[in-house]
């Protein structure tokens, strides 16, 4: 795959688990619908500002949208991660930590 198919793949994959429509996203973003179509199939690749624009949009950091080794995003991972359970509820946090016992151990 190249780089332009994987982008727009990916950003198609958070968009929809985000509940948002291609149009939707397109216009929080102010491009035009088709551009949108066009990035999600990989015929075009959006300029670093239209990147991070979909990023805050989604609610997301740019770097989910590229398949990045884990070594390279590990300790933004684990910071995310801390920051999470940091404020966590702890009825939630007993509830995280068992079901981690159980998936790793």
């Amino acid at each position: 795959m190249s780089i332009k198919k994987d982008f727009g793949k990916r950003l198609k994959e958070i968009r929809t688990k985000r509940g948002i429509t291609q149009s939707m996203l397109a216009e929080i973003v102010d491009i035009d619908a088709k551009h949108m179509s066009h990035i999600e199939t990989g015929r075009c690749f959006p300029k670093a500002d239209l990147i991070e624009k979909f990023a805050r949009a989604l609610v997301v950091d740019y770097y989910l949208f590229f398949d990045m080794p884990a070594e390279v995003c590990r300790e933004k991972m684990i910071a995310d991660i801390n920051k999470i359970l940091s404020q966590t509820e702890n009825a939630d946090l007993v509830k995280i930590y068992r079901f981690l016992l159980h998936s790793f151990l």
